[in-house]
């Protein structure tokens, strides 16, 4: 086997300081994060080398710097081949982690599940029905179908590689040098604290999700067993993070109609089941400023904006995101066509640029539709052209960016007079802050209430419904035509917010509730300080 090699670290190193009392706290943990996906992930070149590809997003930014001040370790499936290649290597010579110099201060753990089970658990149970139910996707007269397929996939996979998670976290956690402090993330592993519980009942769990919390009504479309074990599972965490109070909300009365034992206080944010207690919080995920500025600065991000500037136009809407459906990218194009119907004087002065990023194209649901966003851009595009051809323009109303490329999205961000952020429904929407920080034309944000961020954002950005055509459409224009002094101002609010509830806040919340609820136990004699 070749030696590994340290593949580019996009993210650089950018201090977060923490205050006093945590880091006081962190020197005497060890953290252990778990989340599907891990920090780096491993590929072979054709020369036989293996390289890492490193993660991006505000996650693996945030833990990254507090891997700074404590033992932490990562705890991720063996997603690439060569992922599960050297985490069979792991096991066969018996260590317990993978060091590389991409990890930044942490140490890896692989979870190594039978194929099988991993596609039950991701492409059946997690991608698409999770996903889908908790983004309210499902065209419920039609779907979701709960068939043996997917009570099979349930059983073998999700709660399988659930419980692979537990054991590998608790192996962790066993021989860390420090008190463990469980971090895990988001709705892939609903059922792993039930399951750590159940070997270390002692260890600290937090968990945060990232994605919205639906109404307790929308979860019936789920069978009673299934909601059940991750209301269960959730309750047997210390601390559960949302995004937004409304999804904090949604979970407590979620528990409240699917647990008859369990009792809620709503004004504390507080359950206990089966003398149990667990702290429901909200702390809305951000972006690190300084971070994304040095991407933006970055010599690959001047090229393409260089490149870009051909694209431009006297107005220039601008949206990027992943091609997916509650991004509804189709309904924002809808709402495009729909300005230039009403609005002729724009042919030929106004083009829509769109980035966005492939994902998931193993489900097809994902696959469809980027299949139907191809068409309406086609559509857009052949009607408008036309039309301006006959006045003697030559001009392409909609440019599609379709690919993985953090620098240009960061570019483009720069001078766009509109940002269309229409998800349907969103935990957060990082793209709306990455945009009022960057942007250097007081461009307007137009901004769906589904969309996390709107109850941070909205004041200053122009509110949609994401069903909304007609009212999308006459946000556009509005966007366009507002007066430069009440552009200027909603973007310097935005900006404001933005770098005072930044990444930093983020972390630095979660963990001082962390060590609170660290600093009670220890008094209650529950654990032993180190």
């Amino acid at each position: 086997m070749a030696p590994l090699q340290a593949g580019s670290n996009r993210d650089g190193q950018i201090a977060m300081p923490l205050p006093s009392a945590i880091r006081d706290m962190l020197d005497r943990s060890t953290l252990i994060i778990a989340s599907n996906r891990g920090p780096i992930e491993f590929h072979q070149t054709s020369d036989g080398d293996i390289v890492s590809k490193r993660g991006t997003g505000g996650v693996i930014t945030a833990m990254s710097a507090a891997a700074r001040y404590a033992e932490a370790v990562w705890v991720a499936c063996a997603i690439t081949s060569t992922d599960r290649l050297l985490a069979e290597q792991m096991r066969q010579h018996r260590e317990p982690f993978i060091d590389h110099p991409d990890l930044e201060g942490f140490r890896l753990r692989f979870v190594l599940p039978d194929p099988e089970a991993y596609r039950g658990y991701y492409n059946r149970i997690a991608n698409p029905l999770l996903w889908f139910l908790q983004h309210y996707l499902w065209d419920t007269p039609r779907a979701p179908d709960i068939d043996y397929e997917t009570w099979q996939a349930w059983h073998h996979g999700y709660v399988v590689v659930n419980r692979l998670f537990a054991e590998e976290i608790v192996a962790a956690a066993d021989v860390a040098p420090r008190e463990p402090i469980v971090l895990l993330q988001d709705y892939h592993l609903y059922l792993t604290p039930t399951f750590i519980r159940e070997q270390r009942p002692d260890l600290l769990l937090y968990h945060f999700i990232h994605i919205p919390w639906p109404d307790q009504d929308y979860w019936r479309l789920l069978p009673i067993e299934m909601r059940r074990a991750i209301c269960e599972g959730l309750l047997a965490n210390d601390i559960v993070g949302f995004q937004t109070p409304r999804h904090a909300r949604s979970f407590l009365n979620t528990v409240d109609a699917n647990l008859p034992d369990a009792e809620v206080d709503y004004r504390r944010r507080e359950v206990t089941y089966r003398g149990h207690t667990t702290r429901v919080r909200v702390y809305p995920i951000s972006i690190d400023p300084d971070l994304v500025r040095a991407v933006a600065a970055s010599e690959d991000a001047r090229r393409h904006e260089e490149h870009l500037q051909s694209f431009r136009n006297e107005y220039t809407i601008v949206r990027v995101d992943r091609a997916e459906p509650s991004k509804n990218v189709v309904r924002g194009f809808l709402a495009y066509d729909r300005l230039l119907e009403t609005h002729p004087e724009l042919i030929g002065r106004v083009n829509f640029l769109a980035f966005l990023v492939p994902t998931r194209m193993e489900v097809a649901e994902y696959m469809n539709y980027l299949d139907e966003i191809n068409a309406v851009v086609g559509r857009i595009n052949a009607k408008y052209a036309n039309k301006a051809h006959v006045e003697g323009i030559d001009w392409q109303p909609v440019h599609l960016f379709v690919g993985d490329d953090y620098p240009r999205a960061l570019a483009a961000m720069k001078f766009y007079d509109v940002l269309l952020v229409n998800a349907i429904f969103d935990g957060m929407n990082l793209v709306a802050k990455e945009g009022a920080l960057l942007n250097e034309r007081n461009g307007v944000l137009i901004l769906s209430e589904g969309a996390g961020a709107y109850q941070q954002l909205g004041t200053w950005a122009l509110t949609v419904s994401p069903t909304d055509i007609e009212g999308t459409a006459e946000a556009l224009w509005r966007g366009l035509t507002m007066p430069e002094s009440e552009r200027a101002w909603r973007a310097e609010q935005l900006r404001q917010h933005v770098l005072e509830h930044d990444l930093r806040r983020w972390l630095v919340d979660q963990l001082q509730d962390i060590a609170e609820l660290r600093a009670e136990r220890e008094r209650d004699h529950v654990i032993t300080p180190s």
